[in-house]
């Protein structure tokens, strides 16, 4: 019997093009959409970081002003913290092997799930434009004196992107 040219049918080839993949209510892809954006939120929390490190090449600090580095400083936490290290784990392992482990052959709402990357995504994007057009340099923690003696809206806007990244993780 001759199996060359013949492929068996899984997550990854059964449906083709950006549609497939972005509607999709398959688990294991959504995991790998999750996958590929905690990939993409760590790669730009880690220029973030070398922005920093570069800057404290020198003494005089001559890349960034101390505003700026403040901001860099905040926005390599927060993206860090809230937008890879605390999706990563129900996100993609979650999505991936938990329903395998189980013996399940889907999640119970695989909708939901799905609607949960996309806030995710959204909220993402929208704490990154908050950080970059908004000024927020109060540290990843919020911490009250930062946060509260030079409160602006940027700094209610991302709080409010960070709790809608919560939201996100609790839909998964």
């Amino acid at each position: 019997m001759d199996l060359r040219g013949h492929e068996e049918e899984n997550y990854l080839n059964w449906a083709y093009g950006v549609k497939s993949w972005l509607l999709t209510t398959d688990h294991k892809r959504i995991a790998l959409l999750y996958l590929v954006s905690v990939t993409f939120f760590f790669f730009l929390g880690s220029l973030a970081a070398f922005l920093l490190r570069i800057d404290l090449m020198t003494p005089q600090g001559d890349l960034m002003t101390s505003d700026h580095y403040n901001r860099s400083f905040t926005i390599h936490g927060v993206i860090m913290v809230f937008l890879f290290l605390i999706p990563a784990i129900p996100g993609i392992f979650g999505n991936f092997l938990v329903p395998l482990m189980i013996g399940a052959k889907d999640l119970a709402f695989p909708r939901i799930n799905l609607g949960s990357w996309y806030v995710y995504i959204i909220s993402g994007m929208f704490i990154i434009a908050v950080v970059i057009w908004g000024g927020v340099d109060t540290g990843w923690t919020f911490y009250t004196p930062y946060s509260t003696t030079y409160a602006n809206s940027a700094v209610v806007l991302t709080v409010l992107g960070v709790f809608l990244v919560g939201f996100s993780s609790i839909m998964t």
